[in-house]
């Protein structure tokens, strides 16, 4: 091989190793229920942060409909509304939430019993009316586990001081009893996830 060849193909060769591989977002099917500019407003910015961050670790499900003035939901189609538009941390950390249950609900569905009755153990006698809970006993302590890998999730994304602030202000803005919970009692809900096999 000739001489000044060899440096340039071994350089070539470990520049290739070291770049590193690339996992975008998946596409995401983003519909709009009304059309109004609010959930235009809103599709713009999640195809923005699906571009900006990769969510792939963080996307169970790629159906999304957005429709102002809705309370963000799951099932059957995850669901965002126009809340958050020009705050990109609460706007993915509403997108995390709603994955979250999605993580639940592929992947845990038969566990949901017992779940819900350890997770009461941990946190007994939590307000279960919104906006303190989420309206019904089972489902509010279901969010304790939801919570806990939204906040998980933020931190992969953007880090732990972040993250803690969108947590401290949720839990003045909606979901106030159980977003103090999961705060204060983080290391024995984690224990309750680690039981289950409950990750991202």
């Amino acid at each position: 091989m000739n001489c000044f060849l060899r440096p340039l193909l071994i350089t070539a060769a470990l520049a290739l190793f070291f770049v590193p591989a690339l996992a975008d977002t998946p596409k995401l099917h983003i519909r709009l229920k009304n059309g109004t500019p609010i959930e235009e407003r809103k599709k713009e910015q999640m195809e923005r942060l699906a571009k900006q961050y990769d969510l792939k670790k963080w996307t169970i499900t790629r159906d999304i409909l957005i429709e102002q003035g809705v309370r963000p939901h799951s099932s059957p189609v995850l669901t965002l509304n126009g809340r958050w538009p020009d705050e990109d941390d609460l706007a993915l950390s509403m997108y995390l939430h709603e994955q979250a249950h999605w993580v639940l609900i592929e992947r845990h569905r038969g566990q949901m019993n017992d779940l819900f009755h350890d997770l009461k153990r941990v946190v007994p006698g939590l307000p279960t009316e919104f906006p303190q809970g989420s309206g019904d006993e089972r489902d509010t302590y279901i969010h304790l586990a939801v919570i806990m890998l939204e906040w998980q999730g933020m931190e992969d994304l953007f880090g732990a001081e972040r993250a803690r602030k969108v947590m401290d202000f949720k839990k003045t803005d909606h979901y106030t009893a159980i977003y103090p919970a999961v705060l204060e009692h983080r290391d024995e809900l984690q224990k309750v996830l680690h039981r289950y096999s409950i990750k991202w």
